[in-house]
């Protein structure tokens, strides 16, 4: 999972209001943005409700901002993640059936009880779509796919344990023992960009992105993290055609429309951006690429400052513990005064 780069929050000028400083409105997308909260709790659980139930299937979380990565079985409605750093994460819950369902979680003190629990509830995901692309899945295996080894794909099962337990370096001397072993597999050369780009390596993270895709052209993965790698080199014009293809790929994807959605701000398609930014927040409202302070700034440079007032209410109310909110706190400051110095200034 790639990340975009940060944005800096500024107000359209408007009547009777002098000009306001940036904000600094850093939208989540640089390395760290959305580390571990300000808790006291030293670790969170994680105790998931699935519904509808299943017979069997996986809860996978993975850590945004570092490399972890932790299963759990789902019985019946029921799974759960134990002692995790606070801070944000990617779950993804397999259904054997239908296939997969993915949300952004924040295992921080906000959301949790008294006893350092918070609970999720988790919509499976069974739409057409959902259900097409797993029978896809199912019934389509790349020439790499084919080429690797079960040698290989143990190495990087043990690199996901080793992650886990918090032992890095050992993770990735098996993930590049992975590629070694079969050097067409695509999910561990993804994975080495993965790691690479959570460490700020962004050119490094490129180069394992397009080795990834040099072997299945036609793998999601690889190709959106991309996109996100040449965002945060700030190269927008390479990184567009990257964004639109993975966009394309995969429509009801958040990170694809989001990255898309950033890739036209950055671009000053403001209207294009908007579009994909929506459909971002429709796929995960609490979505760690910040959708809403793009909206935010898209709609202040527009003047609209209580459409831009409102995202900003919802990002706080979404993420309460992130180490941007004071940032976020400082915008919606801006903006009150904003709209008083208009007030004031109206016939």
């Amino acid at each position: 999972m790639a990340l975009p780069r940060p944005c800096t929050f500024r107000l359209a000028p408007v009547r009777k209001r002098p000009s306001l400083a940036p904000a600094g409105l850093i939208a989540a997308f640089a390395l760290g943005s959305l580390a571990a909260s300000s808790t006291a709790a030293d670790t969170l659980d994680l105790i998931g409700k699935v519904s509808p139930s299943l017979e069997r299937g996986r809860a996978m979380l993975s850590a945004v901002q570092s490399p972890f990565y932790v299963e759990s079985p789902v019985r019946g409605s029921q799974f759960a993640f134990r002692s995790l750093a606070p801070g944000g994460y990617t779950l993804v819950v397999m259904d054997p059936s239908w296939g997969l369902t993915r949300q952004t979680v924040q295992v921080t003190e906000s959301f949790a009880d008294k006893r350092g629990r918070v609970h999720v509830e988790v919509d499976l995901d069974r739409s057409a779509v959902t259900r097409a692309r797993r029978v896809e899945d199912q019934g389509t295996v790349s020439v790499a796919a084919l080429k690797v080894t079960p040698k290989a794909r143990e190495a990087v099962r043990k690199a996901h344990a080793r992650f886990g337990k918090g032992d890095r370096e050992g993770a990735i001397a098996l993930l590049h023992k992975a590629v070694e072993i079969s050097p067409s597999f695509t999910q561990a050369w993804n994975e080495l960009g993965t790691v690479s780009y959570k460490a700020g390596r962004y050119v490094e993270a490129e180069e394992y992105f397009r080795t990834a895709l040099g072997h299945d052209p036609l793998a999601f993965e690889p190709l959106v993290n991309l996109g996100g790698a040449l965002l945060s080199q700030d190269r927008f014009d390479d990184a567009l055609n990257f964004n639109l293809a993975a966009q394309s790929m995969r429509p009801d994807s958040a990170l694809a429309n989001s990255q898309l959605g950033i890739n036209f701000f950055y671009k000053g398609q403001f209207q294009k951006a908007r579009e994909f930014l929506l459909r971002a927040k429709t796929a995960d409202p609490s979505h760690f690429s910040y959708p809403q302070l793009f909206l935010a700034e898209i709609y202040g440079k527009q003047g609209k400052l209580d459409e831009a007032r409102s995202e900003l209410d919802e990002m706080l109310r979404l993420h309460p513990d992130s180490p941007v909110t004071e940032l976020a706190r400082n915008a919606l400051r801006q903006l009150d005064s904003a709209a008083a110095e208009t007030d004031e200034g109206s016939p």
